[in-house]
């Protein structure tokens, strides 16, 4: 009965986090984003957009998805560039989203998901190894 129960409730965990990364990919799902440094002061606040287009450019192997930044609240380009053309994939329930297409110079905000909550690292990856930048979160606004 115990062992019952038990899977019940990972299967009950699972479906909410795969609902909701798969919500991201819902066109005209709109989330609220903060980009923190390693101090949790928030740098940038911004509401995105995760378009249904595939055909994001990327020097990254995998298929990603255009980001359309619909407003922002608070911007800081030299840590978080929201002007530059933004992408996102989901793989195997993580969401990663970024600049894509500086080649070796990525940009990577990447996390799970919880219920409508995406919280993860801030991340700079290059040939020269990965570095810590800060924090990030999405909550589903609509």
């Amino acid at each position: 009965m115990l062992i019952s129960f038990s899977y019940k409730v990972v299967a009950v965990a699972l479906m909410a986090t795969f609902t909701s990364v798969s919500q991201a990919q819902e066109v005209g799902s709109l989330w609220q984003l903060h980009v923190q440094d390693l101090k949790r002061v928030t740098k940038v606040e911004a509401t995105i957009r995760f378009a249904n287009d595939a055909d994001a450019e990327s020097c990254m192997a995998g298929k990603w998805s255009k980001i359309v930044v619909e407003a922002t609240a608070v911007k800081d380009e030299k840590f978080f560039p929201l002007a530059e053309p933004l992408a996102y994939k989901v793989n195997q329930g993580e969401v990663t989203l970024g600049r894509t297409q500086v080649c070796d110079g990525y940009l990577f905000l990447s996390g799970k998901s919880d219920a409508s909550d995406i919280q993860g690292a801030f991340n700079a990856v290059s040939i020269m190894g990965i570095q810590r930048l800060g924090y990030f979160s999405l909550k589903r606004v609509r």
